[in-house]
């Protein structure tokens, strides 16, 4: 084993080690430890916000495990002006391994562990990692931003190109229908989303298969069973303008599926709640198999792009064997699921160089970024804090890559305002809907049509612009966007809101229960055109409006915004 330490600028410095062998050998697993005191820890940030926010102590069990198929390889301890106190990162995001940082009481310091290769491993002759370590006192989401970014240039993780319309808002049918998407259905809820703008529409879950059941029984064979005419469909998606998705669960064939009996012995595991299997990537049938499904779906049934799930469940585990036998041509899982991957992404892009390819939570790790162009958060059915916070962990890692909120439903008894929340509050994630458009009632309608209009005008803005969330234990109660002559907050909680006087336009949408916006004007005093929209886009005439540097109170509409435009 050979170390070697690298300074990349004032606080930053890269930790290589490296492992060679005369032959092939189960690599061993590498543990780093490190330590510094607790001066202004005041939490720790994760890609999953499932394990907390906090430092917790050294007794205490939990890790931080990262994969290809689960999260990334990175935490970032963070003082009480969420500034960074310490960002690890580790290059291999392939492998799994596991992050932990933990106070011990006796010191008051922090210890950390970073283990590679947590899991066995085929046989290597090589092997080489670097951990970045970064204690520049930066806000923790550029420090966040960096990683990404260092990433992004490592040799075969470069990010795919993004289509146009990998940013387009659309429309899922997944909470609006479930599994209960005939061609009718469909193409009556493609014209109402298409009168509302979307260009897209996802047809999620129960095209294949009439079994209403939860579970994934029958899945696997993938043939139209619900929604029977497949270039029909998409034919009448294109003639109005719009594309279309298609779901698939990648790796999982049903207990009563056709397919059952053709890969039965080439199964990862058996998932008995789910009535279904996870198949085993490393054998060439079954990734041959996925690649002519996926590339069907595209070249043949015309469908523009495809939303790939449960590739989490892609994984070794201890009963997995770790060989290059009986039929497998990989012994590691991670490897084989990275090959199956890629081989689908040069098959779909030599049918449609700009197909769409979206990828949930947790598996949106640096090496998702080169197959998927777009990354979604993972389930929060009318829950928009969960949503929010979702999307901001995503962005914060994301780069370029456009990042979903998950599908947004709300209950239609709910008041405008209330249904408002669910969209507003993922303001900074390209949006989905999942309702049935058609019988949205007027007054909701027009929030959406709202809502819509005004993130598609700014979208440069929120999805281009200098991102800058803060309120990391408050679920991000405050996020700011900020592009060259323009400056998008979400305030998601009542707190002052800092607005530089020198900035050409600033833009507060008031996510709060409160009518009521306290601002602090800091720079000279400025003089303002301000306009104040409510929920369902109506505006009050404009003002003119003088602040001086400190607090201000203004009234906003609960659900709506202010436009502050400089003179």
């Amino acid at each position: 084993m050979r170390t070697a330490i690298r300074r990349l600028e004032d606080g930053v410095e890269v930790l290589t080690i490296s492992l060679s062998r005369n032959s092939p050998a189960p690599p061993p697993t590498i543990t780093v430890r490190w330590s510094l005191p607790s001066v202004d820890m005041a939490g720790m940030w994760t890609p999953s916000a499932s394990a907390g926010r906090e430092i917790t102590a050294d007794f205490d069990a939990a890790v931080v495990p990262a994969s290809l198929t689960g999260n990334a390889p990175v935490l970032t301890l963070f003082g009480r002006g969420e500034q960074n106190r310490l960002t690890i990162a580790v290059s291999d995001a392939l492998n799994p391994l596991t992050l932990a940082a933990k106070l011990r009481e006796e010191d008051v310091r922090v210890y950390g562990t970073a283990r590679i290769m947590a899991e066995r491993h085929d046989p290597v002759a090589t092997y080489s990692v670097d951990l970045r370590f970064d204690r520049r006192p930066l806000p923790f989401y550029d420090s966040l931003r960096d990683v990404g970014q260092w990433w992004s240039r490592q040799k075969g993780y470069q990010p795919t190109l993004i289509p146009a319309d990998a940013r387009e808002p659309l429309d899922s049918s997944w909470y609006s229908y479930h599994q209960d998407v005939p061609d009718t259905l469909m193409k009556a809820e493609a014209d109402a989303a298409r009168d509302l703008g979307f260009k897209v529409l996802i047809v999620d879950d129960g095209w294949q298969t009439n079994d209403g059941n939860r579970g994934y029984a029958y899945a696997g064979d993938w043939k139209p069973v619900r929604l029977r005419n497949m270039r029909g469909f998409t034919d009448y998606l294109h003639g109005r303008g719009m594309k279309g998705m298609l779901w698939f669960s990648v790796p999982l064939v049903g207990d009563r599926s056709e397919a059952y009996a053709r890969f039965k012995g080439k199964f990862l595991r058996h998932w008995a709640e789910q009535s279904t299997n996870v198949l085993d990537p490393r054998y060439p049938e079954v990734r041959a198999y996925l690649v002519e499904t996926f590339r069907r779906a595209v070249a043949e049934w015309g469908w523009d792009g495809l939303k790939l799930d449960f590739i989490d469940m892609l994984k070794s585990d201890d009963a997995t064997v770790l060989t290059a036998a009986d039929g497998r041509d990989y012994a590691s899982v991670y490897d084989a699921v990275d090959r199956l991957m890629t081989d689908i992404m040069h098959t779909l892009r030599s049918a449609r160089r700009d197909v769409l390819i979206e990828f949930r939570q947790p598996y949106t790790g640096p090496l998702i970024r080169k197959y998927g162009n777009m990354l979604r958060a993972s389930d929060a059915p009318n829950t928009s804090i969960l949503n929010r916070q979702r999307i901001v962990d995503l962005r914060l890692l994301a780069g370029s890559t456009p990042v979903h909120a998950d599908p947004i439903v709300w209950n239609a008894d709910d008041p405008v305002e209330q249904a408002a929340v669910q969209l507003w509050d993922t303001m900074f994630g390209v949006p989905q809907v999942s309702m049935r458009l058609a019988e949205v009632d007027e007054d909701h309608a027009m929030m959406l049509k709202n809502y819509l209009d005004y993130w598609r005008a700014n979208r440069g803005v929120l999805m281009d612009g200098r991102f800058a969330p803060e309120g990391i234990r408050g679920n991000y109660d405050l996020i700011r966007a900020t592009g060259p002559t323009k400056q998008i907050v979400g305030l998601y909680a009542p707190r002052l809101v800092d607005v530089d006087s020198t900035m050409p336009i600033v833009e507060i949408v008031n996510a709060t229960a409160s009518p009521r916006v306290l601002v602090n004007i800091v720079g000279p005093t400025a003089s303002y055109r301000m306009i104040k929209t409510n929920a369902v886009g109506q505006s009050l005439p404009p003002q003119t409006i003088r602040l001086g540097a400190g607090p201000h109170m203004l009234d906003v509409p609960v659900l709506g915004r202010v436009s502050l435009t400089r003179h």
